[in-house]
């Protein structure tokens, strides 16, 4: 199967987004631990302030980037190839949906 993501390159992805959300959980944790969070504006206040909301969105793009690529990799190891081919495009989709509404769902916070 040919394709920009090799396999090399995908364990690099793979590698770095791991080490980002074992980086970024325990942070986001901490953080949202120092904030007491009464209303859900608060809580908006909190997550959007400053460059928190920015690695936060950095995190959920590279939770899509792990889930690609483990997916993927599944696929590719344990399924016929046409079912391989039909099954990523569907998975891309579906991811990229979900990255459109995490956006989307970004702009929206930020513009209230």
């Amino acid at each position: 199967m040919s394709g920009l993501l090799t396999g090399l390159k995908a364990h690099l992805w793979q590698r770095i987004s791991a080490i980002y959300l074992l980086l970024y959980f325990p942070l986001a944790a901490w953080y949202l631990n120092q904030h007491s969070f009464a209303t859900l504006q608060a809580f908006k206040q909190a997550v959007l302030a400053g460059e928190f909301w920015m690695i936060t969105l950095l995190a959920l793009l590279l939770i899509l980037v792990h889930a690609w690529v483990g997916m993927r990799d599944i696929l590719i190891d344990y399924l016929p190839r046409k079912i391989v081919l039909v099954g990523l495009s569907v998975l891309g989709l579906g991811l990229m949906l979900v990255l459109l509404n995490l956006l989307y769902l970004t702009l929206s916070l930020i513009q209230n």
